[in-house]
């Protein structure tokens, strides 16, 4: 992967005071389902996605999103199905990987 020098969506967002355009918020959440459903395509799951996870390429309003940390993804072969409860907890601001 690239170098993102943007750091993450929620320093992005806490940057730009969680202040964005409608028209900003669509074109990261279409790049976002983009990479899942390419992702899925391929029988993979994330099962992490949070904005710590989605890398910034910039600071500018133009900068592209990378998905990253795929520490808890699973292969789901076709048939399959997956019930596990897997991510991140977030709780007074202390993370808790499961």
């Amino acid at each position: 992967m690239e170098y993102c020098g943007g750091s993450d969506l929620n320093i992005y967002l806490q940057k730009k005071g969680y202040k964005i355009s409608e028209m900003r918020a669509a074109d990261i959440i279409e790049r976002l389902a983009t990479a899942v459903f390419y992702l899925h395509s391929y029988g993979i799951a994330h099962r992490d996605i949070k904005p710590e996870n989605i890398l910034m390429t910039d600071y500018s309003d133009l900068a592209d999103i990378k998905l990253s940390d795929f520490g808890l993804s699973i292969m789901i072969g076709p048939g399959e199905t997956c019930v596990d409860s897997i991510g991140t907890i977030v709780n007074n601001n202390i993370n808790i990987n499961l």
